[in-house]
């Protein structure tokens, strides 16, 4: 269900907005907003999660929300940056037709939350010997460039804590957290059901 979708199911907003629309044209009053003052909404926000159990995932959104930029920093308790990446918002699963920044927010909040996936390395797919890549099924997993596959099934058979979060329309992002490194690693991309 699209967030939109899912605000509309709300019955207070259901109803709040059908008593406006019967009350514009009872009155004859105008609800008419122009779409360059929607468009241009800036989307200046910022939300935080907590991610693998002590780490600190902030989304910081720039620009129209049509168009926004989000900034992704993920920092250990000491505040060292473990992980920094960006995203075009209209590129990321969830963050469709968003015009404003109450929107945004209900998307940051799901995509840092309910949508990122913590779990351990043993979740990935098996890559056997003398395959081209590991048993993914109908939703292939894609390794992370510089990983090949003795070091890829050490990561799986190492358990260790991992979170996948959305990186596009129809994939996860994969990262490990390794004990003594202070940097996230890239293991790869979880295709899903776009």
């Amino acid at each position: 269900m699209t967030i939109k979708a899912r605000i509309a199911s709300l019955p207070v907003i259901s109803k709040a907005i059908n008593g406006g629309l019967m009350l514009a044209a009872v009155f004859g009053l105008s609800l008419a907003i122009p779409a360059s003052a929607i468009a241009q909404d800036d989307c200046g926000l910022s939300i935080q999660r907590t991610w693998l159990k002590g780490l600190v995932a902030t989304a910081t959104v720039s620009g129209p929300c049509n168009s926004a930029k989000i900034d992704l920093a993920v920092r250990n308790s000491a505040g060292d940056l473990m992980w920094s990446t960006s995203h075009a918002a209209e590129g990321l699963f969830g963050f469709d037709g968003i015009e404003d920044t109450d929107s945004m927010g209900v998307a940051l909040a799901d995509w840092l939350g309910d949508y990122a996936d913590d779990s351990t390395s043993s979740q990935l797919p098996e890559w056997p010997t003398g395959v081209s890549m590991p048993n993914g099924g109908e939703f292939p997993f894609y390794v992370a460039d510089g990983i090949d596959q003795p070091t890829y099934e050490a990561i799986r058979i190492g358990n260790y804590p991992m979170l996948c979060y959305i990186q596009g329309q129809e994939s996860t992002l994969c990262l490990i957290r390794q004990p003594r490194l202070k940097t996230l690693i890239n293991v790869g991309a979880q295709s899903f059901p776009g």
